[in-house]
């Protein structure tokens, strides 16, 4: 074949253009990535919203004019990068990162600030609503004593009070509680009024953030909290990071290895995609938390997929006896298909998890959604581009650069090279089909009676309370923990600990904590007052309500999830395979959940996460094996039973071998965080690697065995019943499905 110096030239330019471009940008691409509390430190509150008086009402002007307030509060409070935000008709949404006094910020941010100026008789003259908000100023007199200069919103009234109330005392008043209570000492007029007292500099500042803030139009009620403390948030963010590296390190050798020529290609759109989804997570503002890292590292594992899948099938093509250009853009076509299909399920559960997910797993499905998208673009589109433009150049073309000996390939027409097999060692899975049944009815009962003997162990997310992880700069035993907690005049439900050196206290709680009690700090100081050394804290306090809510959010974002992955696949396939599809991922997470159920492993939001990831995964791995079936069963027509067995086994053996190397290497992510990662997604990280050895197993065991067992039935069926015109050698219903399938 003849050297095509426009392709290697088009192939190399863009190559070393794209990376020019990546190593010079990542630096401020890495820096401008916001990190979330989880990884930063910091204070997060979800505020309840109540009229002041009764009987009000709660509009979404005085939501968002309440959300304005309270966004003036944190900036008086020189926090960086706050995040404030409205949530449905009734809620607010407080992030602080960075904060360290916590307790100060509560206090601030939850009071309803009911400003009022009160008159020698007890009656209220002016409110926090009649001052201009921002225009209160400290100023000096002409002996440098500290005052405030306010300005009012109607002139006229604060003449008319000044001239009724001149000479007399009036009070500022904040809750009930004096601030100031100054002398009326001139008639007042254009709206500005000084007030002078025994004020110090930071008095007198406290004092003109308060009026500046206003009257809060809305009562806020505490209805979930999370605190972490800046050395805890540093620590994950170094650990997780640490995980990330390994497991993409891990996942890029794999591809190296395995796949050559196509890996070393992989290899670089997987970077590629990883710099453009930070560089997107960028530019949509959003927040990066520690499950967002992990589906990062997991996406980078998936995003591998795609090309796992496409140069499995150019291998086939090539061992086919195919030229190299031809094998390419065959192996492009046929892969495409099942790339979108096993995507498009994927994204389904991400979108449900975005739509009913708060905080940081709405931030976990922001990452999953643009992983997705991303992957296609660079590991589907670009990633083929730059395969053909190599492959069709002249160069490179003995099949070992791509994965293949010679020895595989056969003569192109031959009736090997058009006989539908597997590729190479052959398992017979359908022939053990009732073994699976057996072994999955086992696992069924087995977690059906530890559902009903031990249940599960929900977190506070779902259960409500108060949960508490303390990192300590020493190790402690578990009686060492419960009895200074226990001496410090607590009780809680559970003490656990943790971490590789044991110095970390979690504890959980029943009862929510009071927003002003001080206990987390409290329990702090009693463990570092009895063992020395320091204490970081994360808090989680969640209530009741709230509770409800995400157990509620949390079953519905499973039933769409299966729901909308059910309908898809019954469009694009046929509604056996769309059974066989949603039997296996209930299976998978049902396994899951029994797992965490015998040994008592808590569930929270972050688990529901990982099961809604997993659904997505298994579908994924499901579809791949449907799409070979549904392509065998337009050239192959099965007479008989065994026929049928036979088709379906060939194409879970040519399909196998993707399965376990995309199993490999998102295990290589999953298993990095479960063993490197931060303790706090742990559990997460846990029920991600079951997840993925469920996955593989359904596909291969139960899904594909499902729809076997029901379309032999149907086979059964029409064989008992023929038509009257039947024809002994024309095709049945069912593989005519198939020829007018896409």
């Amino acid at each position: 074949m003849a050297i095509n110096r426009k392709r290697i030239a088009a192939f190399s330019a863009t190559v070393i253009l794209l990376f020019i471009i990546i190593a010079a940008t990542i630096p401020r691409v890495l820096e401008d990535v916001r990190l979330g509390l989880d990884l930063k430190g910091g204070f997060e509150v979800l505020y309840e919203a109540q009229p002041l008086s009764p009987g009000g009402v709660i509009t979404l002007e005085s939501l968002r004019q309440t959300a304005a307030s309270l966004e003036k509060r944190v900036n008086a409070l020189g926090t960086s990068e706050p995040e404030i935000w409205t949530e449905g008709t009734n809620r607010i949404r407080v992030r602080l990162p960075g904060v360290t006094d916590e307790q100060k910020v509560r206090e601030l941010l939850g009071k309803p600030a009911e400003l009022t100026v009160v008159g020698p008789d007890g009656s209220v003259e002016l409110r926090g609503a009649d001052f201009v908000e921002g225009e209160s100023l400290v100023v000096r007199d002409d002996f440098g004593n500290p005052g405030i200069l306010v300005t009012l919103k109607n002139p006229e009234k604060l003449e008319e009070m000044s001239t009724r109330l001149l000479n007399r005392q009036i009070r500022f008043e904040l809750d009930g509680e004096l601030l100031t209570d100054p002398v009326v000492q001139a008639v007042i007029t254009g709206g500005k009024m000084r007030i002078v007292g025994a004020f110090s500099q930071t008095e007198a500042s406290e004092l003109a953030d308060i009026i500046n803030m206003g009257a809060l139009p809305l009562k806020l009620n505490e209805k979930l909290n999370q605190t972490i403390g800046a050395s805890l948030g540093q620590e994950a963010l170094s650990e997780t990071l640490r995980a990330a590296a390994i497991g993409s390190v891990l996942v890029l050798l794999f591809m190296l290895i395995f796949y050559q020529l196509p890996g070393l290609i992989a290899s670089f759109t997987l970077i590629t995609y990883g710099w453009l989804l930070l560089l997107s997570f960028n530019l949509v503002q959003a927040t990066m938390t520690l499950p967002g890292i992990a589906a990062f590292v997991l996406g980078v594992g998936m995003a591998v997929d795609a090309n796992i899948i496409t140069y499995e099938r150019i291998k086939e093509e090539l061992r086919s006896g195919k030229s190299l250009p031809s094998a390419l853009t065959a192996g492009s076509r046929h892969s495409f298909r099942t790339i979108m299909d096993s995507n498009v399920t994927a994204l389904i559960s991400a979108f449900c998890m975005f739509s009913l997910g708060s905080g940081a797993i709405k931030g976990f499905a922001v990452t999953m959604i643009l992983s997705i998208v991303l992957s296609i673009l660079t590991n589907v589109y670009f990633s083929q581009w730059l395969l053909r433009q190599l492959g069709r150049s002249g160069l490179l073309q003995n099949v070992r650069w791509y994965s293949v000996k010679p020895s595989e390939v056969n003569a192109f027409g031959s009736r090997e090279a058009h006989e539908v097999k597997a590729s190479h060692r052959s398992f017979n899975f359908t022939g053990s089909r009732k073994r699976f049944y057996i072994f999955s009815g086992a696992l069924t009962i087995i977690g059906v009676a530890s559902l009903l003997i031990q249940q599960v162990n929900y977190g506070v997310d779902f259960r409500a309370g108060t949960s508490l992880d303390i990192q300590l700069s020493q190790s402690v035993s578990q009686q060492q923990a419960e009895s200074i907690i226990r001496e410090a005049g607590f009780q809680p439900a559970i003490v656990a600990i943790g971490g590789e050196a044991a110095n970390r206290v979690s504890l959980r709680f029943n009862e929510t904590f009071p927003p002003d009690s001080g206990n987390a700090a409290i329990i702090g100081d009693a463990l570092t007052s009895k063992l020395g050394g320091t204490a970081s804290l994360e808090e989680n306090t969640v209530d009741p309500d709230i509770a409800r809510e995400f157990a509620k959010k949390a079953g519905l974002a499973v039933a769409l999830s299966s729901l909308g992955i059910l309908v898809y696949v019954g469009i694009r396939f046929e509604k056996r395979f769309a059974v066989g599809a949603i039997v296996a991922l209930l299976h998978d997470v049902f396994v899951i959940i029994t797992i965490f159920s015998i040994f008592r492993l808590e569930i929270n939001l972050p688990f529901i996460a990982a099961m809604l990831t997993i659904i997505g995964y298994s579908v994924n791995d499901t579809v791949v094996i449907f799409d070979r079936i549904r392509e065998n069963l337009k050239s192959g027509i099965p007479r008989n039973r065994e026929q049928l067995e036979q088709i379906v086994n060939t194409s879970i053996n040519q399909t196998l071998l993707r399965s376990v190397n995309t199993f490999l290497c998102v295990l290589f992510a999953s298993a990095a965080i479960l063993f490197w990662g931060s303790e706090s997604i742990r559990l997460f990280s846990l029920a991600m690697t079951l997840g993925l050895i469920t996955g593989v197993y359904s596909s291969v065991c139960i899904a594909s065995q499902i729809w076997l067992t029901l379309t032999l039935r149907k086979l059964r069926r029409e064989k008992q019943n023929p038509p009257a015109d039947a024809d002994p050698y024309r095709m049945s219903a069912m593989q005519l499905e198939y020829e007018d399938a896409d």
